[in-house]
């Protein structure tokens, strides 16, 4: 995937170069900051102020819908965790950040951050079981949208999971048979002719019959 370099200036408080151990973690946060341009771009050009630098506060990525754009080297330490300068969570786990803001699309940004999240899972040859929330190291109820969600952090596991084993042709083979199985029984189609073009007319009496017509 196409990632944006755009890292915060070397010595900075919030980049102070200490050496990542691991990584053991990937970290996923909400950047709860719903404004609209609250995208990547602006968190990149936010950590290199001084505000961020104050605090300190940094992290790894960013990903919103259109980009994904890291900050910091991945065998560098960035403050995210909130568990102080010795915690696991800030020593030994990589950050991404999630955009909210409300222009827009949460879907696609999360799917990108799935994606990136399989990406990494590969690269350092971790588990599943390494990808954790933010709440894990502090308590804090991030990431929010994810969290508020029912069935939210299952969900997306279960999209980095897809990342990391896409289905095979025999996976699609079964499901093309069970799916035909089922078009069958509902009366949708015979079942005939599976690799033929469909004829508009031939698709407008499948809508019609997937609708309860007659």
């Amino acid at each position: 995937m196409k990632i944006i370099e755009d890292f915060i200036p070397a010595g900075r408080r919030n980049r102070p170069g200490t050496k990542l151990t691991g990584p053991k973690y990937i970290t996923i946060h909400d950047t709860a900051n719903p404004a609209k341009g609250a995208n990547a771009l602006m968190h990149a050009k936010y950590l290199k102020g001084d505000d961020a630098a104050n605090r300190p506060a940094s992290w790894h990525f960013t990903v919103d819908d259109q980009n994904v754009v890291q900050h910091i080297p991945l065998n560098e330490v960035a403050w995210h965790a909130g568990d102080g300068s010795k915690g696991p969570g800030n020593t030994s786990s990589i950050a991404i950040e999630i955009c909210e803001n409300a222009d827009g699309d949460r879907t696609k940004a999360e799917a990108n951050a799935a994606e990136l999240v399989a990406h990494l899972l590969k690269q350092f040859g971790l588990s599943i079981d390494a990808v954790v929330q933010h709440n894990r190291w502090t308590g804090k109820d991030c990431p929010r949208i994810i969290r508020h969600r029912s069935g939210g952090w299952e969900a997306f596991l279960t999209a980095v999971r897809k990342h990391l084993n896409p289905p095979t042709s025999a996976d699609w083979r079964a499901e093309f048979a069970a799916a035909r199985e089922w078009a069958v029984e509902q009366g949708i189609t015979d079942g005939s002719r599976p690799k033929d073009p469909v004829t508009r007319e031939e698709l407008w009496v499948m809508l019609y019959r997937m609708n309860g017509g007659k």
